[in-house]
């Protein structure tokens, strides 16, 4: 296919994916994903697994610039600069993070309890 704005988009996406990172977005995969079946088989690598504080909604903001198919990438590159510097809402009403990813102590302090109460109930019922 002949290049376009979106292919620039990609290209950015892919540079700031980089140097947020180190990495590619989808490793050496690309050059090998010659059919659009492969392409949609390419897996994402998120920018949220570095040790560095970078939100969420930038990661979304990546990922949809880099998005394989071009018909799911920004259209300008006006709405990619905007949305790295600015929470897009419909990045920011996705689905919370789980309890043990934000906050895993007390995830386990939590399933230690209940576990705790479980086996004092089971005692006490079985010393009845």
């Amino acid at each position: 296919e002949s290049g376009s704005p979106r292919s620039d988009i990609y290209s950015l996406g892919v540079i700031a994916c980089q140097m947020l990172s180190g990495r590619l977005p989808y490793g050496a995969e690309v050059p090998k994903a010659r059919t659009r079946a492969a392409q949609r088989r390419l897996e994402y690598r998120s920018v949220l697994h570095e040790e560095r504080e970078i939100p969420s909604w930038v990661d979304d903001a990546l990922r949809k610039a880099v998005a394989p198919d071009p018909a799911r990438r920004y259209e300008e590159l006006s709405e990619f600069v905007y949305d790295l510097s600015h929470p897009n809402q419909a990045f920011l009403d996705k689905t919370r993070q789980p309890l043990i990813e934000r906050h895993p102590v007390l995830f386990w302090k939590v399933v230690s309890l209940l576990l705790l109460t479980m086996v004092i109930v089971q005692a006490w019922l079985l010393s009845r």
